[in-house]
């Protein structure tokens, strides 16, 4: 529904010279009678008051919207009026009101009126837009105005319509890196005047997926990645290809290749995502988060609710349902391994893969198998149907329609037991072996060496490297492991908040984000801290990482545990020793702060 049709040169009052509120409504609605918009002016007024008394219609920025839906509204329909000296109007700013905008929809116009309400406040949020139609010379030059500052973003929508570039952009737990790429893409291609559009892979799922005519129609596509997406819909496309963080870094070296087609066309083909110049080591990494990433949710469910036992417990809750909710939580992560294992191989082999380490996973864990093996042998069923899938590519082509469904996991499946059959003399008892007494400083050696990973580069590797080995020490309880990870993780955003709270050091404009730093903060969403460290580099960067390895390094000397990868300050109740846990956040954070505070003064 466009505005343009509903906003007439007769629906328009430019002299109101009414007294208050109520003497605005009554003259609108009687400009709406009088036009022919409505049947009966004592219902349609009634039921504009009716919505007043909800709340007011009041927006703001010298601006009112009355609106209401009612059986004697005859069609959709606006009114405009202009009021010189303005209106007390309870409005939200509680400053008088000069432009008033009120919409009439029929009963059974569903959503209409607040397709109207969208489109106006789109438009009105332009302060020199208000003040020019509030002093308009008349009736057409009213519209003029207002319709000109409309025509101009439909040209601008259209204009988007036709994609420059299209993007994907995903990390490994999909909560901080793919929405700061997204951000970073629209942001930095709005500046350069490049129509684009993101899809996210996050953790809540896909956003903005692509269609096929977004990426028929871009010349380029930039899968920004740390994970596997999917990429057969980019067959004969422009591809450039890198980790998230490039976008987040290097976005307008990104973008001007995406534009010059400074890339490879994509066929297809590979059954492997790649990244170009991507190294083994990167590539390691890049498969395992895929794994890992898949089973964070998983491990929520078993350590939240292996955390709920004891309390149950000393409840004297009914052991039958404490009971079912330990097999619960022993069922979750019993198949987090498998689960694991199968995406650790769909990222090098793709479905066929997954299949086969999934079942095969299955196999390991119930002959003693652990979290070490589940890995190691996601990486090998992965290579080995690549190998095979190549191996088989060779067949006559009537023969190849049975290689995913019959050959790869068949062949597949078989070889991968008989391996782990063969090696399962020799797998070690993680449990015993790193549960063995270590002394107190080997305990703050550990906690501050996690620590400090978890900050050196804010949800890149390291930090992804470190958040796995707190992750395995879930699977082989070393719940002290993930406690000193999440604790390390929370101090980048905390410190730079406080810093924000005592001192002057950062912009106004920066400031206005403290709480958002708090917030974040308290949810472990290291990467928080980013644009502030970029931007103050050692300033912030090495007491971040002091602050880390400081809390790391307590978390283990107090014996803080906790069975679950993620929550922040919000599973505090659960975490072993939560009072030591607390103290340590607060030493950690007092210290970093001090430090920035004192690094500060020095550079003066």
């Amino acid at each position: 529904m466009n505005i343009k049709d509903l906003l007439k040169e007769d629906s328009i009052i430019l002299d109101s010279h009414a007294q208050n509120k109520n003497e605005v409504i009554s003259e609108m609605v009687t400009r709406h009678f009088e036009c022919g918009h409505i049947k009966d002016k004592s219902i349609y007024e009634k039921a504009i008051l009716e919505r007043e008394s909800l709340s007011s219609t009041g927006v703001g920025n010298a601006i009112a919207i009355p609106h209401a839906q009612s059986q004697t509204v005859n069609y959709p329909s606006l009114v405009a009026l202009v009021h010189q000296q303005g209106i007390d109007y309870d409005s939200l700013d509680q400053k008088p009101a000069h432009l008033f905008f009120m919409i009439a929809v029929p009963e059974n116009g569903g959503s209409q009126h607040l397709e109207i309400l969208a489109q106006l406040c789109q438009m009105l949020m332009n302060e020199e837009l208000v003040q020019q139609l509030i002093h308009s010379k008349n009736q057409k030059d009213f519209i003029n105005i207002l319709f000109q500052k409309f025509n101009q973003k439909e040209e601008v929508e259209e204009k988007e319509k036709q994609l420059d570039i299209v993007a994907v952009t995903a990390c490994p737990t999909g909560i901080a890196h793919t929405y700061m790429a997204e951000k970073a893409l629209i942001d930095k291609a709005k500046e350069m005047g490049i129509s684009i559009k993101v899809e996210t892979n996050g953790a809540k799922g896909i956003d903005h997926q692509l269609t096929p005519k977004d990426i028929e129609e871009a010349k380029c596509v930039i899968v920004a990645a740390d994970k596997k997406v999917e990429m057969k819909r980019f067959h004969h496309k422009y591809l450039i290809q890198a980790p998230v963080i490039e976008a987040i870094d290097h976005t307008e070296e990104l973008l001007n290749k995406a534009m010059k087609q400074e890339a490879h066309i994509y066929e297809g083909e590979q059954s492997e995502y790649q990244v170009q110049n991507e190294n083994g080591i990167r590539k390691i990494y890049r498969h395992l988060m895929n794994g890992i990433s898949q089973i964070i949710p998983i491990l929520m469910i078993s350590g939240i609710l292996m955390s709920l036992v004891p309390y149950l417990q000393s409840w004297d809750f009914d052991s039958e349902y404490t009971t079912l909710i330990y097999y619960i939580a022993t069922f979750a992560i019993n198949i987090a391994i498998p689960i694991m294992s199968a995406f650790i191989a769909d990222s090098i082999g793709d479905r066929p893969a997954f299949i086969v380490a999934l079942v095969s996973s299955i196999f390991l864990i119930n002959i003693g198998g652990n979290v070490i093996e589940g890995i190691l042998l996601g990486f090998f069923v992965g290579y080995f149907i690549l190998a095979l899938t190549l191996l088989f590519s060779h067949l006559p082509k009537d023969l190849q329609n049975l290689t995913p469904h019959l050959f790869l996991p068949i062949i597949g499946t078989l070889t991968a037991c008989a391996l782990i059959y063969l090696c399962a003399p020799f797998f070690v008892d993680y449990i015993t072996l790193f549960n063995q007494e270590s002394t107190t400083v080997i305990l703050i050696i550990i906690g501050a060496i996690l620590g400090t990973m978890m900050s050196v580069d804010f949800g890149g590797p390291v930090n992804k490297t470190a958040y796995t080995i707190g992750i395995i020490g879930i699977f082989v309880g070393r719940y002290d492991w993930m406690s000193a990870v999440m604790i390390a993780g929370m101090m980048p955003p905390l410190v730079i908040w406080l810093t924000m709270l005592i001192t002057k050091i950062f912009n106004n404009e920066e400031r206005k984000n403290k709480w958002s730093c708090l917030l974040k903060g308290l949810c472990f969403v290291s990467e928080e801290a980013i644009p502030y460290v970029k931007k103050y580099k050692s300033l912030l960067y090495y007491p971040c990482i002091i602050s880390s390895a400081i809390a790391g390094a307590l978390a283990m000397y107090f014996q803080c545990g906790q069975a679950f990868p993620h929550g922040g300050i919000w599973t505090l109740l659960l975490i072993n020793n939560p009072l030591y846990f607390l103290i340590s956040l607060i030493i950690a954070l007092i210290i970093g702060t001090t430090l920035i505070v004192v690094v500060r003064k020095f550079q003066k």
